[in-house]
């Protein structure tokens, strides 16, 4: 009885994890040409969208898992804006 208790807790706990209060829009985020990298597309993208970008460090939302491709970019979630560290200095 405790094993199946304790099942049922763990189970409640992982599920937890897949409920958090991030969103996703369920748009991908893509030029004319439907390749462009974020860092081309000024403010068309909002947070949430599906995005790739040469600087993953800089655009990715890491909540959610990134995908790499041969071309060193990936395809992620977009946070929403640029890193701190990305803003050019003035």
């Amino acid at each position: 009885m405790k094993k199946s208790i304790g099942l049922v807790v763990l189970s409640a706990l992982a599920l937890s994890g897949c409920m958090s209060e991030d969103k996703q829009t369920g748009q991908a985020c893509l030029g004319a040409n439907n390749d462009s990298l974020v860092e081309s597309l000024g403010d068309q993208c909002q947070a949430g969208d599906a995005i790739a970008t040469k600087h993953p460090a800089y655009f990715c939302d890491f909540n959610y898992a990134v995908a790499y491709n041969d071309y060193n970019s990936a395809f992620c979630i977009y946070s929403g804006g640029q890193k701190e560290e990305r803003v050019k200095a003035k």
